[in-house]
């Protein structure tokens, strides 16, 4: 376990190194990409301009030639006409092979056009160190004489090309341009990691070490996403939390409650072998009974619960009756009576509610005896409405410290809001005055 934890913290931790080297490469291909799309865009331009001023040029020297003039014929300042390749100095190599119609840059004598250039690194060369000069070309045939000939349109590429200083200083500008680019890239890597990948790192930390980290929180520059995520892990670690306190409780009410019926049962069974009395032994028996009965009233709503947690509890809606209620409240009129307490019933309306009987049973039971206990005399007065049951007693009241116990029936309180909760049932307590409380059960009005 201590080694997976290791990994996978190594693992959160070396994140951002592994982003930033995934983002550093993206961004050289992007460099490397803008530099050499920028270059060829340019060399495609320059060729372009150079080729149109030749196509441009080739109708003025064919009428030159037709009305008598010698060649070579010079046309503006760079631009040299042929009609006899014989008469084409050698430093322009064997043009001939190159076919009628062609336009374009001569590159080597034996290879043409930009994308040569740029796979054979041209644009870094020094042009002075070759012997024979790159020249634009355009040949076409014309008729001289009769005969058809063909029009060679010859212009320097040094006299038209940009100058390796200038591609030096454009290649300085665009490299520039292009790590003024990656800066911007890593600023907006750097705002990336700290608004998407910290908060992340920092949550998991958080999870990994709970102890340590009660509260879940992320820096403040963080997305909103990641405060919304740190809030619903705050709700969930408090949910959870009481979640387990709920659980305590509930195991130390049954405990409660079930070891109360086994003293009975134990007690009573003593009992029996003292008195051989046919009444006394009626007694035992019936105090056995009662005691086995509330213990499998508790068993059946505890069940009932985990039920309905998982799922399986198919309990529909049904209407409550005057004697399921009376049932409920008989046994306990006999602990309130011990106490000079008078427990009055009134069921004024049916209400069609879902819990179980057993369920039903732990609710009120936990609440009215609640109510016994808070009291020293006077009465408890229980109301049953079509969408409210009420309990009402005269006794200490919320803010008395003789209720604000942890053990014993005061635990019932935690069940009856859980059970309440489970059925989507509303429960509130509230001081009257001047002295006593009222539990109230509200749920929905339904009908069958």
């Amino acid at each position: 376990m201590l080694k997976r934890l290791i990994s996978k913290r190594s693992s959160v931790s070396s994140l951002p190194h592994k982003l930033l080297l995934y983002f550093s490469i993206i961004a050289l291909m992007i460099g490397l990409t803008i530099y050499i799309i920028t270059l060829s865009l340019m060399q495609w331009i320059e060729d372009e301009v150079n080729k149109h001023e030749l196509e441009a040029s080739a109708p003025f020297a064919i009428s030159l030639f037709q009305q008598g003039a010698r060649q070579p014929l010079q046309i503006g300042l760079h631009v040299q006409a042929f009609y006899s390749h014989e008469l084409i100095p050698e430093k322009y190599g064997d043009l001939t092979k190159f076919p009628v119609g062609f336009s374009g840059e001569v590159v080597d004598r034996g290879s043409s056009g930009m994308l040569h250039e740029i796979v054979s690194f041209k644009l870094f060369e020094d042009d002075s160190l070759s012997e024979q000069k790159e020249i634009f070309l355009y040949r076409k045939e014309f008729e001289l004489d009769g005969n058809m000939e063909s029009l060679y349109l010859i212009m320097p590429a040094e006299n038209v090309e940009l100058s390796d200083q200038e591609w030096q200083s454009i290649n300085l500008f665009v490299m520039s341009f292009i790590g003024l680019l990656f800066l911007l890239f890593g600023f907006a890597i750097n705002k990336l990691s700290r608004r998407l990948v910290e908060p992340v790192l920092q949550l998991g930390k958080q999870l990994q070490t709970p102890n340590e980290h009660k509260i879940f929180n992320v820096p403040p520059q963080s997305a909103a996403e990641f405060s919304a995520l740190a809030n619903s892990l705050n709700d969930y670690r408090q949910q959870n939390e009481r979640m387990i306190k709920q659980e305590q409780a509930f195991a130390r009410y049954a405990s409660h409650e079930l070891r109360t019926p086994i003293t009975v049962i134990s007690g009573a069974a003593k009992l029996q072998e003292q008195n051989d009395s046919a009444e006394f032994q009626a007694r035992q028996r019936d105090r056995i009974q009662r005691a086995a009965h509330e213990m499998q009233h508790t068993v059946d709503a505890l069940l009932s619960i985990v039920k309905q947690e998982k799922g399986t509890d198919s309990q529909e809606f049904r209407t409550l009756s005057k004697s399921e209620l009376e049932q409920t409240t008989t046994p306990l009129s006999l602990l309130a009576q011990s106490k000079k307490i008078k427990l009055i019933v009134n069921f004024n309306q049916a209400p069609v509610i879902k819990p179980s009987p057993a369920v039903l049973r732990m609710l009120l039971s936990n609440i009215i005896t609640n109510a016994i206990n808070a009291s020293d005399s006077g009465e408890i007065v229980v109301n049953v409405e079509q969408s409210q049951i009420s309990i009402t007693d005269k006794g200490r009241g919320l803010n008395s410290s003789e209720n604000s116990n942890d053990n014993g029936h005061g635990l019932g309180l935690l069940i009856v809001d859980s059970l309440c909760q489970r059925y989507q049932w509303q429960f509130s307590l509230t001081d009257i005055e001047p002295r006593g409380c009222c539990a109230l059960l509200t749920f929905p009005a339904e009908k069958l």
